[in-house]
């Protein structure tokens, strides 16, 4: 071999590990619908995601990744039973924790979600429990504060700082669709939960069914909306629209809209929306959302809603693009691959190994569901 081969032997396993755009979906396996998801450059650029849990206990957890590609569940947000009491009482499948929506601002986490009483009738404004909880330590499940609750007759609430505004903060939210469907917004105080008044309508949707899961993004002098509509079944789709201001009475829709659906198709991945999208210290865009491994009969899929990540172009004053959601993907270049240190729980695609010495607790990944009766169950007691 001559000398230049060998050189260039050796560089090219370094240039494809340096340029790997490869990933295989989904991210987050088995049931993690409902993605939101940032990256933060004050912490090295890590990624961070929280998932709806529903009635699951503890709840809300919360996955990092240095790399988008290996995600270790660091805390869950709902650890304690004295955050969110009535979360043992909720009654059905489909009550409980929906669409948290995670944020970094001034060095704090911020999460907005809804405990929904999903067999209340939706007039009925007691089915909405709207709070948010927020700490400075996303890797200690003791760290999340108490919720602070607040009047948001709605749900899939999102929190948004207006860098137009001195960092005014917004609540942005669903409103009960079956009495009308409409995305909402208020000023909000993050201390005290108070509304500075009623929640005005931002944008309808295209009219698909139950435009929900809204998030803001300023970008090129633009505000955009960015929504799910569909349900979360077979039409299940993401949608957008964009205004010069935060409170324009119209907001634009993108012609191209839904920008991400694989409703229609033949695709394995159905079912795609509720979305988020974030940067990577690069500056390119992703997007993560919901899915089901079910095909378009949507008949057997037990691993349930999945969470899935996507390469996204946006540029500048214009629309954001989403690759096609599939198994094996590929797109932007991925970080380095380097492994989270920090965090209570494993590596998400790892096998689970445990041991459960006398009288200690179970491990973060296992859940209860509901709140359990604490005197009711003990680990491995002694002599058992």
């Amino acid at each position: 071999m001559r000398f230049q081969d060998a050189v260039l032997s050796l560089l090219v396993p370094i240039a494809l590990a340096e340029t790997n755009d490869t990933f295989f979906n989904p991210i987050l396996p088995g049931f993690h619908p409902d993605p939101s998801c940032i990256s933060v450059p004050e912490l090295d650029w890590t990624f961070f995601c929280a998932t709806s849990s529903f009635s699951a206990f503890p709840g809300i957890p919360i996955h990092a990744s240095k790399d988008l590609v290996h995600w270790k569940l660091i805390s869950n947000a709902l650890a304690r039973p004295e955050q969110l009491p009535d979360l043992a009482i909720i009654n059905g499948s489909t009550s409980g924790i929906w669409a948290p929506s995670i944020r970094y601002h001034d060095g704090t986490f911020y999460i907005m979600t809804t405990l929904v009483f999903d067999h209340e009738p939706q007039s009925n404004v007691s089915r909405w429990d709207n709070f948010l909880i927020s700490t400075t330590d996303p890797y200690n499940s003791t760290a999340w504060s108490d919720p602070i609750h607040f009047p948001f007759v709605g749900y899939d609430t999102d929190p948004f700082w207006d860098p137009q505004d001195n960092n005014k903060t917004y609540v942005t939210g669903s409103h009960a669709y079956r009495i009308y469907p409409a995305i909402t917004q208020a000023p909000i105080d993050l201390n005290t939960g108070e509304l500075e008044y009623d929640p005005v309508i931002l944008w309808n949707g295209t009219g698909g069914q139950a435009p929900e899961g809204p998030h803001v993004y300023y970008k090129d002098d633009y505000y955009y909306l960015m929504i799910a509509e569909g349900g979360t079944g077979i039409g299940h789709m993401e949608t957008i629209a964009r205004s010069r201001s935060l409170h324009d009475e119209y907001y634009h829709a993108y012609e191209g809209n839904p920008i991400v659906t694989n409703a229609n198709t033949s695709a394995y991945f159905q079912t795609v929306g509720h979305a988020d999208l974030f940067q990577d210290r690069k500056g390119q865009w992703w997007g993560v959302a919901l899915s089901t491994r079910s095909g378009p009969e949507y008949e057997v899929f037990p691993m349930g809603r999945e969470s899935v990540l996507a390469p996204v172009t946006w540029p500048e004053g214009g629309w954001p693009i989403w690759s096609n959601i599939t198994g094996k993907m590929e797109g932007w270049p991925l970080p380095p691959s380097e492994p989270i240190t920090q965090g209570e729980g494993k590596l998400i695609n790892t096998p689970d190994d445990l041991t459960f010495p006398p009288n200690s607790t179970l491990p973060p990944q296992l859940i209860h569901w509901r709140i359990p009766v604490r005197e009711n169950y003990q680990v491995s007691a002694p002599n058992h």
